[in-house]
């Protein structure tokens, strides 16, 4: 039987991937909480992380030291900054890179580590058969709201096509324990709009389940 970890950094979200499983266990390991049951012939272990890289890093560390998953997916929200993504829509990250990060010579780069950490094949082999679209995700400990910061993050990145708060280090984390990781996110806002801020709130008024049907779908296609 297949182990898929899941992590989430709201309550919002993790209330909407809990109807996932017909029925679930709750378990506790220092700061994190723990929800684990079935979807199909799988095991699922979903887990709210919190917001921001260390709270990310933290939960992807006890899932690992807890559960040993064979696959970790992310899920949330994620803003675009990129025409290619309008909200609602779901981008597959095939790389994920911080942005607020500079070690004294590359900019996005923790030393001794890549810059970039890309997709698990497989993982994104399957998002690919459920047509997902695939892109690069820029992570930072900040609410990106302005073009202007949008700027520099494509200035550092200029392929990034959205951003988050989390992708990056749970990829970082993957990386060290060598466990394959893929982040799914949906798009709740595009960055720079006038009305920016609106429409990140009528994200999560109006997201529903639907919004998170592309994660089921995508849990369902592994094996």
């Amino acid at each position: 039987m297949k182990r898929l970890g899941l992590i989430a950094a709201m309550s919002k979200e993790i209330e909407l991937l809990k109807g996932l499983m017909s029925g679930f266990e709750q378990k506790q390991s220092g700061a994190a909480k723990f929800y684990v049951g079935k979807l199909d012939n799988k095991e699922l272990i979903i887990v709210e992380s919190g917001i921001g890289k260390v709270c990310a890093a933290c939960a992807g560390v006890e899932l690992i030291k807890n559960f040993s998953p064979d696959y970790i997916i992310n899920t949330g929200a994620a803003g675009s900054i990129s025409p290619k993504f309008k909200v609602m829509d779901a981008i597959v990250c095939e790389r994920s890179a911080y942005y607020d990060v500079y070690c004294g010579e590359e900019e996005g780069r923790v030393q001794g580590f890549p810059l970039y950490y890309d997709g698990d094949k497989t993982l994104l082999s399957y998002a690919q058969k459920i047509g997902l679209k695939k892109g690069f995700i820029a992570s930072g400990d900040r609410f990106v709201t302005k073009q202007a910061e949008a700027e520099n993050i494509l200035r550092i990145h200029h392929q990034a096509e959205a951003v988050d708060m989390e992708s990056a280090a749970l990829a970082q984390v993957c990386y060290m324990y060598q466990v394959p990781f893929l982040s799914v996110r949906i798009i709740s806002d595009e960055v720079g709009i006038e009305n920016h801020q609106a429409q990140y709130d009528n994200f999560w008024q109006t997201a529903g389940e639907q919004s998170f049907v592309v994660v089921k779908k995508l849990l369902e296609q592994i094996r």
